[in-house]
């Protein structure tokens, strides 16, 4: 396993979380607008920024998103407007385990955990097969071989 993305049901994951985030927002403030009739323009805000977040921004970050296994390091990569780029060696890492909400099951990912001294990295939802690995790969147990 030299290079890896994230696969396309974590971008769907993630902007079913977004969606689900925006409609709770603007029905707590279509609930509310009797209150403080502001809330009215903040929901159609609220509507249009978690759209464009859903539908644009989110493809974009998932398509940049890398992660790379070289010269027993970590590398992961991000970023949109600003770019990122933690680097993880195996020999400062302290622990590492995956975890799952019980969206993300259904959807058949684990997000991983990466902690080091001073520093942690998560890598968002990907494949439990590929968690796995990862977290195999990092105790020396890695015995089968699998694409990433």
């Amino acid at each position: 396993m030299e290079r890896g993305a994230l696969p396309k049901r974590t971008l769907v994951l993630w902007q079913i979380r977004v969606v689900m985030l925006t409609l709770i927002l603007v029905l707590l403030c279509i609930r509310y607008n009797s209150v403080l009739p502001v809330l009215n323009v903040a929901a159609a805000v609220i509507g249009v920024i978690g759209v464009l977040v859903a539908v644009l921004y989110l493809p974009i970050f998932f398509k940049g998103y890398e992660i790379l296994f070289k010269n027993e390091a970590i590398i992961i990569n991000y970023g949109v407007f600003i770019k990122f780029s933690h680097i993880m060696p195996y020999t400062r890492l302290i622990y590492a385990q995956s975890f799952s909400t019980p969206l993300a099951s259904i959807f058949g990912v684990t997000a991983v955990s990466l902690k080091a001294a001073r520093s942690r990295v998560i890598i968002p939802e990907i494949k439990i097969l590929d968690a796995k690995y990862i977290i195999d790969s990092l105790t020396g147990e890695v015995d089968y071989e699998e694409d990433f």
